[in-house]
């Protein structure tokens, strides 16, 4: 066969390469497989706590958030008190304070609280575009509608939160609501659970690049396997193509460790959460 004709160096590279390649495959293989176990796991947790927090959200406060008019049985006109949720108690109190710098996402949690409430909701969604104008947010302001028309995911009102804790804003550190909440936080280690999810994020982000280091792996050892079908030298060529499959495995074990473990930006969390609501980012287009 051809292949016992090659020079013996190249060809004890060409099969270390090729085992390298392998093991690198193989591990990629075990952290997508780890990855996809913990999202599942974390992401029935994170559907499990959701309306928990929602209920913290939705704590009485005893006073009237809004007055709508509603037809009675006869059809006529009558008012109707929206009850004020705790959460729009502290964005109202946010708002008189001075403190907008990230009061979309707190609007955004409103909307979450009144999610049952259909009615309710586009009076306080009317309320809060105004205080957003009158802060000088008008963007921020005519993004709110499209945002709010949809059911937030888990993962998406848990990373919403976790963005206001971190940021430790004086107004929401302070408050009751948020020291209750954080306090739930690390009780049911959300945190943990939001990790989890994130890190399959970035898996799903790298699945072209998952792809493509698939599909040189498996062409790799094809023409290794048959080399001895091919001309006379093919073998160095086969050298250089498995090489090129564990630099690729090795861009994408890289790029997908590198990216679980850095802290997403302000922008990015902006940018999961219109991606997630076609409307939006057809309106945006």
């Amino acid at each position: 066969m051809a292949i016992l004709s090659e020079p013996p160096m190249i060809f004890s590279l060409t099969l270390a390469a090729c085992y390298m390649m392998t093991l690198l495959f193989l591990i990629l293989i075990s952290i997508i497989g780890i990855t996809i176990h913990k999202n599942k796991k974390a992401t029935l947790e994170l559907s499990l706590l959701k309306p928990i927090f929602i209920k913290l959200l939705q704590g009485k406060t005893g006073e009237i958030a809004a007055v709508m008019k509603v037809s009675n049985p006869v059809g006529d006109l009558m008012d109707m008190d929206v009850p004020m949720h705790e959460i729009e108690k502290v964005r109202r109190e946010m708002v008189q304070s001075g403190e907008h710098e990230h009061l979309l996402w707190l609007s955004i949690l409103v909307c979450a609280a009144y999610q049952d409430d259909a009615g309710y909701k586009e009076e306080i969604v009317d309320r809060m575009k105004k205080d957003l104008k009158s802060q000088g947010l008008s963007e921020d302001a005519e993004k709110l509608t499209p945002l709010c028309k949809y059911t937030f995911s888990p993962y998406t009102f848990f990373k919403i939160i976790s963005f206001l804790l971190d940021k430790n804003i004086p107004h929401l550190s302070s408050g009751s609501l948020f020291k209750e909440i954080e306090k739930y936080f690390k009780n049911y280690n959300v945190t943990k659970a939001l990790t989890a999810t994130g890190k399959f994020k970035v898996l799903l982000g790298m699945i072209k690049y998952i792809v493509l280091a698939a599909t040189a792996f498996v062409i790799s050892w094809l023409l290794f396997y048959f080399s001895y079908l091919l001309p006379e030298g093919v073998l160095l060529l086969v050298l250089l193509n498995v090489i090129t499959a564990v630099a690729s495995t090795l861009f994408v074990l890289w790029n997908i460790m590198q990216k679980q473990v850095d802290s997403r930006s302000y922008e990015e969390i902006e940018a999961d959460i219109i991606s997630d609501i076609p409307a939006f980012r057809i309106r945006a287009t």
